[in-house]
């Protein structure tokens, strides 16, 4: 069946398919680093590709409703959210429900170490980074600490890493 409207122009630029035929279900991984992929990309991706193992966002414009429809990716262990500041904690429901997650980078989001108790769904995470706090203030080293000894308490098995610990 040929595509029709904004689905054959996105397929047509992200893959030259103008079949839904040969559209996949399943992609090894997603890359976009300083670009203009928003929720409405990701929407289009997620509309017809489940299976994603690996997700590398960096510096795009997706937001807290892109993470959401993140969430409905199966099979994710790697997500790369880094360096988008219209990221914000509002979407922690939503990483909660990726249990196969591996692999989790919040840094230089609105997402802070004190926020992580809500991800406790992530039981296979083992490497998380996360920014430690909004102004990355170091001067407080021991609050710090005990932010990430808390978090650890949440995410067992997790190493949890933060630009200055």
């Amino acid at each position: 069946m040929k595509l029709k409207g904004a689905e054959k122009h996105f397929w047509w630029h992200f893959r030259q398919i103008t079949d839904s035929k040969n559209i996949p279900v399943e992609l090894p991984g997603f890359t976009s680093i300083d670009s203009e992929v928003d929720d409405e990309f990701i929407a289009m991706l997620v509309a017809k590709v489940s299976i994603i193992p690996s997700i590398y966002l960096k510096e795009t414009q997706i937001t807290d409703e892109g993470v959401k429809l993140i969430s409905n990716v199966k099979q994710l262990k790697d997500l790369t959210l880094m360096k988008h500041e219209n990221i914000t904690k509002e979407c922690l429901p939503y990483l909660n429900k990726l249990t196969d997650l591996e692999y989790l980078d919040v840094w230089r989001t609105k997402i802070r170490l004190e926020d992580l108790g809500a991800l406790t769904d992530l039981k296979n995470l083992k490497e998380l980074y996360v920014s430690a706090t909004d102004d990355d203030d170091e001067s407080d080293r021991d609050a710090i600490l005990e932010k990430i000894i808390k978090a650890e308490e949440t995410l067992p098995g997790c190493a949890i890493r933060t630009h200055y610990v």
